[in-house]
């Protein structure tokens, strides 16, 4: 992905970007950590808990979006495909078949899980987040709409915003895509160490599928996928308290 060179933010969309930086570094870890311990304490108690984390959760990120775009509408300098609201440079023919090859991916990949018994020993190191998880119909809509919200506003505000507000501050490429992919791995600490190692992993392949497409079409669909796969597709999510879980990604606080 070439960014202009011209490309800069105004003086009050840089003050806007900054805000959103400064809630990344000094809010949404703590948040994150905080309110899922909130969770599990009252999760078999209180069958509301989960409804409300994920609103009060949509309602954060999708206001951070509202920001992004907000921070391009005063920036002159700013084009909305320098944030990444622009049609793939393969265009939309292949951009959909693209799309329809990752859909059929992922669920061979889930086929093949679950046939080899593999699925539940994967997910076995992500009991941490099994409180996260839908235990009925209310929660599993409730859970879709919270994995739309992350694979859309996480890359608005991690891929989109960050790479491009580092690199209108004169840092290469790379190492902007690194600090969003590092502030990106931060805000999923309640996800323990081995969330966070296969948060980083998806977040590298969504970050490179951003850069080399120019879109955030692409790593939004893959992201949701993703999402919907670790809230709605985990084995044991059944009716009673699920065994395990994961949460490859998601802005679900």
């Amino acid at each position: 992905m070439a960014f202009p060179p011209g490309m800069e933010f105004s003086a009050l969309g840089l003050g806007l970007a900054a805000l959103v930086v400064l809630y990344l570094l000094a809010v949404e870890p703590w948040w994150g950590r905080s309110a899922y311990a909130r969770l599990e304490r009252v999760r078999d108690t209180d069958p509301g808990a989960l409804l409300r984390l994920f609103g009060t959760s949509a309602l954060v990120w999708w206001g951070l979006t509202a920001v992004v775009v907000l921070t391009v509408a005063v920036s002159p300098g700013l084009r909305p495909a320098d944030v990444g609201f622009a049609v793939p440079a393969a265009g939309m023919g292949q951009t959909l078949a693209t799309m329809t090859g990752m859909l059929v991916a992922i669920v061979v990949v889930l086929v093949l899980l679950r046939v080899s018994g593999l699925d539940r020993r994967l997910l076995a190191g992500q009991r941490a987040v099994s409180a996260i998880l839908p235990r009925d119909r209310r929660e599993r809509w409730a859970a879709a709409g919270a994995s739309v919200t992350a694979g859309v506003c996480e890359e608005v505000v991690f891929r989109g915003l960050l790479i491009a507000l580092g690199v209108s501050l004169g840092l290469d490429v790379t190492v902007a895509a690194g600090i969003s992919l590092g502030l990106f791995a931060v805000a999923h600490l309640y996800q323990g160490r081995t969330g966070v190692l296969l948060v980083t992993l998806v977040g590298l392949v969504l970050t490179n599928l951003y850069l080399s497409t120019g879109s955030l079409l692409l790593p939004v669909f893959l992201h949701v996928l993703i999402d919907l796969r670790a809230l709605l597709l985990t084995p044991g999510r059944g009716g009673s308290r699920p065994e395990s879980g994961t949460i490859g990604v998601g802005s679900a606080r």
